[in-house]
């Protein structure tokens, strides 16, 4: 039988510079590749990227300590950010481990990172297991644990 393995999310942005900045600042991911795929690539598959004539994209993929890769994308014509609906079909939020919520909390808060609420206990607080949600550059999702 034939395995899968779980290789990248893609993760469109309006500016590729200030989220790897981010990433790499709170979550310690490193770039591993940034290039562009010029305008006559990205027109070869109208099918896939559904752009009009002469648009670019920079990428990037950058690399949690774990290996975990999100693929950037910046797109010379971009589109206005759109809040995530929770209930609407389709990808939503990543999840990142973190040594601690609370400090990390604290670490981002202090720097201005938009957070929806203030950490709470997954569970039972015995355990003291947090989770929080915050808001990437873009306002893409990220859930702490």
């Amino acid at each position: 039988m034939a395995t899968s393995q779980f290789l990248h999310v893609g993760l469109t942005v309006a500016d590729i510079d200030r989220t790897i900045a981010f990433y790499e600042k709170y979550f310690s991911f490193k770039t591993t590749i940034k290039a562009t795929f010029p305008a006559e690539f990205i027109g070869s598959v109208p099918q896939l990227y559904r752009q009009k004539e002469g648009v670019y994209s920079d990428f990037a993929f950058i690399e949690s300590p774990d290996g975990i890769v999100l693929e950037l994308f910046q797109f010379s014509d971009p589109l206005p950010t759109e809040v995530p609906v929770w209930n609407k079909p389709g990808y939503h939020h990543i999840c990142l481990k973190v040594e601690s919520v609370p400090d990390k909390y604290k670490e981002m808060a202090a720097d201005g990172v938009e957070f929806f609420f203030e950490p709470g206990y997954r569970g039972d607080p015995a355990n003291h297991e947090y989770w929080v949600f915050l808001k990437d550059p873009d306002g893409n999702m990220i859930e702490l644990q």
